[in-house]
This record gives structure tokens, C-alpha cells and sequence, in this order.
């Protein structure tokens, strides 16, 4: 087990770290212009948040798949479905579309309604989702330290991951007068969060290859073929369907896209690096059923092998991994518009009955800080505005 406060400090620096990578990446973008496809392509596997880290394992133990279901449809899209997603992307950047639910709007004539009920679903479905990615975090900060006891809210470790993403997303997500204007610093950081849990998630995959030299590998009636069932096809289908619907997803791959040849060299880079974190996740879970059993759940492995070898830099590796993962996606969600109606959210968090009060503190403190950064944000843009129709007149009146 590792101290708390070195867990804590670790956090706080790759926090900084990343802050300071956002900062550089938008005074300086010019720099990485010859090198943007290749960022482009990383900044994509925002889609890896820490529900994939950690989840990708368990989903192996269940299936004995070598490739997670999630993943095999996002790739198959992207292998097969190239010109699609050019054409959203064409038609995002026409009808000058900041999400999913301005694109379909705009199909429809621009129906405002049928907007509104677009963004009440992604967010109905968002609650889930970042309550997934709360949990995940405080999950694996237990099991590092081995504070599995219940603590007050404000001791919460995720609490406080939940306040410095809301930060990172009001700095770098909504701090332009448009929605749509490519945000280069925020691409870079994802970019450079996406490099960090890749290089976690491969020294666990060293690990667990190097380790099952002392145990059988396959082990004893594991399935060499993928366990194929209903539930495996349907998260093929939610993987495929994830590149569009996914509210971060969308902004990143659609909305930040520059230039269509990116999206043609992203569509080898993206599902190689998907291959690449895919890789370890059937070892680990091979290791973790032969050494842990049902003793601890498959989420968990990526921090329970290490530890049970006394690894705790590896251990400490992979739990900044899945911090990197948690926190990729909050800055792109909130350059999307449905996010804008961040609190409805909070009545929703209280009809999620299967929640725990801490996670529902955590929920509904995002919500106030989203809350507040929507505010932020549009005052800023009706400044800008303003300020545009001032020199417009004053130009005007100077032609006069």
C-alpha cells in the first residue's frame, strides 16, 4: 500500500502538468503544425476514459476476448466507415455544429425543439457516465492506499478530482467566444494524457507477460476463442456508435478536425493505438483470475497484481493512467452545448436511488461548477459580441 499524501501529491503534479501543457499548446501551436495529424489522432483516444481503463480488463475475463467489444466496433467504424464520418464532419463544420444535438437540429430545420430533446437525452445518459468515472477514481485511490473505509465527503479524493477537471474544463473548455473555434491546447493535452495511459497501460502489459512465466498461460480451462453473445454484439454496437453520440467524442473528432486528410491518417493511427491498450487487458485478466480469484473484481487487477508483488511505482503508474483518463474527456465535454444545461443534471443525480451520498455530493458539485462556468462562458461571449457590434458601428460612422 502507498501513503495517501504520495498518492495525493502524484495527482496534483500530473495535474499541473497537464495544465501547463494546455497553456504551451495554445500559445504556441504553430510549432506542431507539421506534426497536428498525429496529435489529432491521439487527442481521439479521449474516447479511452477510466471506465475503459479499468473496464477493458473485466470485459476480457468475461468474454476471453483478445480485443474489448467496445473497441472492435469503434475500429470496425473507423476501418470501414472512413467517408461517414468525413461527411458528419463536413456537415458539422457547415451548419457550424458545436454537437450532436446542433447537427441533428440542423437537418430538421433547425427544429430548437428537437435540439432540446437531444441534449435532455445526452444528459439523461451523461449521469451514468460521469458518476462511472467518479467511482472508478475513488475505487482505485482505496484500493492504492487501502482507505476503503467510509470518509466525510469533503475527504474524498474524487471530490477534489471532480473540483480540478471542473477547473480544467472552465480554463480550456469554454473560455472562446465560439463553441466551434478549434481549441488547440486543449487537443494537445488530450493528446498528451492519451501518450500517459497508453505508456501505463503497456508496462502493465510487460508486467503481466513477464509474470505468467511462473503460471500456465492460457491458463487451465480458459476458452481460446472469444466467448461471443448477445451482450458482446451489443457493446460492438454502442462502440460504433460512440464515435458520434459520445458528447466529447464529437467535439474531438468533428469538431476539432482542421483539415479531412487528419481523419484519413487517423483512420490506421486511431485503431492501432486502440490495439495497443487493448493488448494487455486478456493477460491481465488471465493473471488476476490464476493469482486473485474472486477476491477482487476484475476492475481492479491493473492495481491488485502490482501490489501484490510489492510494485508500487507500477501500481502508482496505473493509478495515474486511469486519473489521465478520467480527466481527458471533462475539458472536450464541456465545449459541447448539451453540457450548457448542466443542471438538470443535478435532479437526476437524485433519482439515481443506486448511488452512494458521496458520489451524488461529487455529481451535483460538478453540476454547480458547470453551472458557473456556463455563466462564465456566456458572459464572456456576450462581451465579445458586444464589443464586435461596437466596432462595427464606430466603423460605420467613421465611413459616414
Amino acid at each position: 500500500m502507498l501513503s495517501a499524501s504520495v498518492v495525493v501529491i502524484a495527482g496534483l503534479v500530473w495535474v499541473l502538468l497537464l495544465f501547463a501543457v494546455a497553456l504551451w499548446g495554445e500559445r504556441r501551436a504553430t510549432r506542431l503544425q507539421g506534426s497536428w495529424s498525429l496529435i489529432y489522432a491521439l487527442s481521439l483516444a479521449v474516447y479511452c476514459t477510466a471506465w475503459t481503463f479499468y473496464g477493458t480488463v473485466t470485459q476480457a475475463a468475461r468474454w476471453q476476448s483478445p480485443i474489448p467489444p467496445t473497441f472492435i466496433g469503434t475500429i470496425l467504424v473507423f476501418l470501414l466507415a472512413t467517408p461517414l464520418l468525413m461527411r458528419v464532419a463536413a456537415l458539422a463544420k457547415a451548419q457550424n455544429s458545436a454537437s450532436i444535438a446542433d447537427l441533428i437540429a440542423s437537418r430538421f430545420g433547425k427544429d430548437s425543439a428537437l435540439a432540446a430533446w437531444v441534449t435532455t437525452v445526452v444528459l439523461i445518459g451523461m449521469v451514468p457516465y460521469v458518476a462511472l468515472q467518479l467511482k472508478a477514481v475513488a475505487m482505485s485511490f482505496a484500493m492504492l492506499t487501502g482507505g476503503f473505509a467510509t470518509t466525510p465527503a469533503w475527504q474524498d479524493v474524487a471530490l477534489w478530482v471532480a473540483v480540478f477537471m471542473a477547473m480544467f474544463a472552465m480554463l480550456f473548455g469554454t473560455r472562446r467566444a465560439a463553441a466551434t473555434e478549434h481549441n488547440r491546447g486543449l487537443v494537445l493535452a488530450i493528446a498528451f494524457e492519451s501518450v500517459f495511459k497508453l505508456a501505463a497501460m503497456l508496462a502493465l502489459g510487460l508486467y503481466a507477460f513477464s509474470a505468467e512465466r511462473t503460471v500456465p498461460w492460457p491458463p487451465p480451462g480458459a476458452s481460446l476463442w472469444p466467448n461471443i453473445d448477445s451482450s458482446f454484439v451489443t457493446l460492438v454496437v454502442l462502440g460504433a456508435l460512440a464515435m458520434f453520440t459520445l458528447p466529447h467524442q464529437f467535439h474531438v473528432g468533428m469538431v476539432e478536425l482542421d483539415r479531412p486528410e487528419r481523419l484519413k491518417r487517423a483512420r490506421w493511427l486511431f485503431p492501432l493505438y486502440l490495439l495497443l491498450i487493448a493488448a494487455p487487458t486478456l493477460p491481465l485478466a488471465w493473471l488476476g483470475a490464476e493469482r486473485l480469484g474472486t477476491t477482487l473484481p476484475a476492475d481492479l487487477y491493473v492495481l491488485g497484481l502490482p501490489l501484490q508483488d510489492g510494485r508500487n511505482g507500477l501500481a502508482l503508474f496505473a493509478f495515474m493512467g486511469g486519473v489521465s483518463a478520467a480527466a481527458g474527456w471533462a475539458p472536450a465535454i464541456a465545449k459541447s452545448r448539451p453540457v450548457k444545461a448542466g443542471c438538470m443534471m443535478a435532479g437526476s443525480v437524485e433519482r439515481c436511488r443506486n448511488l452512494s451520498g458521496a458520489v451524488r455530493a461529487r455529481l451535483a458539485l460538478f453540476c454547480a461548477l458547470r453551472v458557473a462556468d456556463v455563466g462564465v462562458g456566456n458572459a464572456f461571449r456576450r462581451g465579445a459580441n458586444a464589443a464586435a457590434t461596437g466596432c462595427g458601428r464606430n466603423d460605420g460612422r467613421r465611413s459616414g
